[in-house]
């Protein structure tokens, strides 16, 4: 039983290490790029870890949004590649 519990707690830590929590964490905008029918957003968290995100009319998640901005995502899944690709539900940019 105690290495069930061990595993688990040990589990729970890494996922959390390695990934935003919960979908709904923040993050400012450090560089746009263009694409042809979307941007990519760069991002950076209040830790200083580097993601990135794609919003586009298509994908329903496409925002105004500006170099500097703080920025609200609602992460649908989380892709481990470097930088972090955050595929996002939504994206809420925050008032300054």
């Amino acid at each position: 039983m105690m290495k069930k519990v061990l595993l688990v707690g040990v589990g729970l830590m890494v996922f959390s290490c390695t990934s935003p929590k919960d979908g709904g964490d923040r993050f400012t905008v450090t560089h746009i790029e263009p694409g042809k029918d979307c941007q990519t957003l760069f991002l950076i968290d209040a830790e200083g870890d580097e993601y990135t995100t794609v919003i586009s009319i298509p994908n329903g998640n496409f925002v105004e949004v500006h170099k500097g901005d703080s920025v609200k995502l609602d992460i649908a899944e989380v892709l481990d590649t470097n930088p972090v690709t955050l595929i996002s539900k939504s994206v809420e940019v925050m008032l300054k």
